[in-house]
């Protein structure tokens, strides 16, 4: 609970402390959303590059490089900001996972580390990306439900796919899907490319005054430029959160104050290739 303010305090000192406090966050937000150069090779195996004015984050991660690791969220790291994922793993870029419910349980099945999260299931209803230990990536159709298979080392699921410049919501799906995937906001994805060689992880930013975010065609469409017809829309909005080597390079929503947000889970990649 938040705590209630002294009533004994003078009122302009109770002002004070508010404009006070709004301008240390908007100064730590300007601060923590430095972003990396444009078009910048972060690693040996991984690019960063940014689209629409610097509202669509990407990375190209090339998983043919031995160096590169896939990792997912320990449960009991779990329900903590991707800055505070990423520090500790040491991760060249990390992005918020999926979608979870009220209790901070990513939904669909989840997997990290080669370890399923309990009670975690596949449903017709999600989609995943499952990369085994040697960086052997899919994504599942849609409409499918699949068993877990124990040699997959990382699972993150995610609710609608991106098919060829296009969204699908699963059959049977109620209208929020749809509704979801027509609005703008801001948005979290991963895709293959065409060859399975590169793994895009992709942020779009939103819910600013001047920018609302990406619907979901959109975010297909843009796919679909990168050379990748299937890709997985993970949790979006206020969650939405890519770290490139410590540092958060996209913009939070403003109503968030500039504050990231707890989320169930996360993917990671780290990159120990040599220069």
């Amino acid at each position: 609970m938040e705590r209630t303010q002294d009533r004994t305090l003078p009122i302009f000192l109770t002002i004070r402390s508010y404009f006070s406090l709004c301008l240390i966050l908007l100064i730590s937000g300007i601060l923590l959303s430095t972003h990396a150069h444009a078009n910048e090779q972060v690693s040996p195996c991984v690019q960063y590059e940014t689209a629409d004015q610097n509202r669509v984050h990407i990375a190209k991660v090339d998983l043919h490089c031995p160096g590169i690791q896939i990792i997912g969220t320990p449960v009991k790291q779990s329900s903590q900001t991707t800055s505070n994922f990423a520090f500790p793993n040491k991760t060249t870029v990390a992005i918020n996972g999926a979608f979870f419910d009220e209790k901070n349980k990513p939904q669909g099945l989840n997997v990290s580390n080669g370890i399923r999260w309990p009670g975690s299931d596949d449903t017709i209803h999600h989609s995943f990306l499952a990369c085994t230990i040697e960086n052997r990536c899919f994504i599942e159709a849609p409409n499918r439900k699949t068993a877990h298979n124990p040699a997959w080392h990382t699972v993150i699921s995610g609710w609608q796919t991106l098919k060829n410049g296009r969204y699908i919501c699963p059959r049977g799906s109620q209208k929020i899907c749809h509704s979801n995937a027509r609005g703008q906001h801001p948005r979290t994805a991963v895709g293959l490319s065409n060859n399975n060689r590169y793994l895009y992880l992709v942020v779009v930013e939103g819910r600013k005054a001047d920018f609302q975010g990406y619907t979901l065609n959109q975010l297909a469409r843009l796919f679909k430029k990168l050379d990748v017809n299937n890709a997985l829309n993970l949790d979006g909005g206020g969650s939405s959160t890519m770290i490139i080597n410590r540092t958060r390079v996209n913009e939070l929503p403003s109503r968030q104050f500039f504050l990231e947000r707890n989320v169930a889970n996360h993917l990671g990649i780290i990159d120990t290739t040599p220069d």
